[in-house]
């Protein structure tokens, strides 16, 4: 199966961004932690840090499924977590819900009975669905973020 690219500007992720944080504000929820998961979760939660003026219980954990576009490795690799989030509300984030497998590794290793999860984009093939999302996404399509803009040139000019 062929896979589409769709580039994303600054702007949508600002106006994705803003669209879950106002159906969260009408939900009354507001996170005492953040967690973004490393790498593509990082703007999105430092939007949200501001969002929520949440400056110091804002936490970035490492874990990775992919190693390239469109290339999984053969094991998800989670980074020791070194944020103190016992007991709080935690908001975990990240750009995409793809298949599913790095969220559950995330609320597997964290173990925490507290959390919401968001991301920009839901794929409709995911394995479950986040709490908060903006937008769904076919199985063929391939979101390119603003923040990963020339690694995917670099990645497409080293396969072609």
């Amino acid at each position: 199966m062929s896979k589409t690219f769709k580039f994303l500007s600054w702007q949508d992720i600002e106006k994705s961004c803003l669209s879950i944080y106002s159906r969260m504000c009408v939900d009354n929820y507001k996170p005492e932690s953040i967690i973004a998961l490393f790498r593509g979760g990082i703007v999105p939660g430092r939007l949200f840090s501001d969002y929520f003026n949440i400056l110091l219980d804002f936490f970035a954990l490492d874990i990775t499924l992919y190693a390239t576009i469109r290339v999984k490795r053969d094991k998800l690799t989670i980074a020791p977590f070194q944020g103190d989030v016992k007991g709080k509300k935690i908001l975990i984030i990240d750009d995409i819900w793809d298949s599913g497998e790095t969220m559950k590794a995330a609320l597997g290793h964290l173990n925490e009975e507290n959390v919401t999860t968001a991301t920009l984009f839901w794929k409709e093939t995911a394995i479950e669905k986040p709490t908060y999302y903006t937008e769904e996404v076919k199985e063929e399509e391939w979101i390119v973020f603003p923040w990963e803009t020339y690694e995917f040139w670099r990645e497409v000019n080293e396969n072609t």
